[in-house]
Order: C-alpha cells, then sequence, then structure tokens
C-alpha cells in the first residue's frame, strides 16, 4: 500500500469521526433545547374549555 492511499484513508476516518462528534454535539443542544422549551410550557390548566361540546358531531344533512 503507498504512503499516499494510507493517509487518505487516515483522512477519511478522521474525517468521519469530527463529522460524528459534530453530530452528536448537535443533537445534544437540540435534545437540551427541546427539554427546556417542554419546562417553560404552562401547565395544564383546571379550568373547562368554553365549548366543550363543539366539534364533537357534525350535521351533514344537506
Amino acid at each position: 500500500m503507498e504512503i499516499s492511499s494510507m493517509m487518505a484513508a487516515q483522512v477519511a476516518s478522521l474525517q468521519q469521526t469530527v463529522q460524528l462528534s459534530i453530530l452528536d454535539k448537535a443533537m445534544n443542544t437540540g435534545a437540551a433545547t427541546v427539554v427546556e422549551m417542554m419546562e417553560s410550557l404552562p401547565q395544564a390548566q383546571t379550568v373547562p374549555a368554553a365549548h366543550p361540546y363543539k366539534g364533537q358531531s357534525i350535521d351533514v344533512q344537506v
């Protein structure tokens, strides 16, 4: 095997490792952002909706 082909294989392996590392960091940042957004959502309201029956039945007679 020539030196240039060995170096090319090592560079390709290094590029893949770096890309996976960047992807992992991006996914961790995205997950942390989602968790933060979920925690900032208002809690479920105990007040019932103004029209709890609205949209449950549709009259399709012509």
